[in-house]
């Protein structure tokens, strides 16, 4: 992963604003590209005078907020189908994951939010605010709150501490790791919550 970073760095060094701006986009839609670490580089780069801070953080909100709204209407027009396709019709035919899909579909705000700190967890919250038909303006809003935060979180990080940003990466990284594993359970005991109920109503 330090080695795909490394190179990464090294496309925003030569390119600036261009290679951040289609590196957010495509870790938001596609690619789950570790957006945060490359943001808090090129933000060390602005704290020593390489690229401007304020640019960085506008063209990367803009970016985060494109790459989402991109996978978000990419599932709701074609993520049943291409799911299906690839061997996971069984599943979102499912009555637990459609139940799941209905839970998160009403209340879908602090999922949505919280997700954006982690790039792996934003893709996966996206495509079932995708196939889940969240309304998108709930999902919108959202969405762009946690973009917001998540931008300046990083941004901020990066820039404080400068050259030495990948110790606090390292930190950061640790602590995504904890969060997901909490998340995780939290899931998985939803997940057994909702199967008990199905089991009952049989």
């Amino acid at each position: 992963m330090n080695f795909i970073i490394q190179n990464i760095i090294v496309f925003v060094f030569l390119y600036k604003y261009v290679a951040l701006f289609l590196i957010s986009v495509i870790a938001a839609s596609i690619i789950p590209i570790p957006s945060g670490s490359v943001l808090m580089a090129a933000s060390a780069f602005a704290s020593e005078g390489y690229l401007n801070f304020w640019v960085i953080i506008i063209i990367s909100i803009i970016a985060n907020i494109l790459g989402d709204n991109i996978s978000y209407w990419m599932a709701r027009f074609y993520g049943e189908k291409i799911f299906s396709k690839i061997g996971f019709r069984r599943i979102i035919k499912s009555k637990t994951f459609n139940l799941i899909e209905k839970k998160f579909r009403e209340k879908p705000g602090l999922i949505i939010l919280a997700s954006r700190f982690e790039v792996i967890s934003t893709l996966s919250v996206n495509l079932l605010s995708g196939i889940g038909k969240v309304k998108y303006k709930k999902y919108l809003i959202h969405e762009s709150i946690g973009s917001i935060l998540q931008v300046c979180f990083y941004g901020s990080i990066g820039y404080l501490f400068g050259y030495n940003w990948q110790s606090a990466n390292s930190i950061i990284g640790k602590i995504l790791i904890v969060i997901a594993l909490i998340l995780l359970i939290i899931f998985l005991n939803f997940r057994s919550k909702i199967t008990k109920r199905l089991r009952k109503n049989k």
